[in-house]
């Protein structure tokens, strides 16, 4: 099984959990960590007690934007254990794939993912614009 963890600033991550929670119902596998909020350890101390809890085994950590403190910080990480994988950018289509996947994943099966979320971003406006349709007719 792979263990998902939802880094983000704020409490992105935490609500991401919840609403993959909604679809998926209740999870063992997805954990979500906030960085910058007052009552919270630095968020790279929470994921090196999680790291030294949990293992690295098909640990897949999602963090809200490329080049943001988070993602940096995960990626200090990644350097300590390259069998991590990071990936940033997450979205519900992302969180959802990857947690229902059984069994390690191939590098071609991640990349297909990565590119089915974020094939999910559509601008709908524009969508129904070029389709010259509107309503239900898409």
């Amino acid at each position: 099984m792979n263990t998902i963890i939802l880094a983000s600033h704020g409490e992105l991550s935490q609500g991401l959990k919840q609403t993959a929670e909604m679809i998926l119902g209740p999870t063992n596998n997805i954990y979500a960590l906030s960085a910058y909020r007052d009552e919270d350890e630095p968020i790279e101390k929470q994921m090196q007690r999680f790291i030294k809890k949990q293992g690295t085994k098909n640990l897949f950590i999602l963090t809200d934007i490329l080049g943001g403190s988070v993602n940096n910080e995960m990626l200090t990480l990644l350097k300590e254990n390259p069998e991590i994988h990071l990936i940033t950018g997450m979205n519900l289509p992302l969180v959802v794939s990857i947690a229902t996947q059984v069994g390690e994943m191939s590098a071609s099966d991640l990349h297909t993912i990565i590119t089915e979320s974020q094939n999910s971003l559509i601008d709908c406006s524009r969508l129904l614009q070029t389709s010259g349709k509107g309503g239900d007719d898409l």
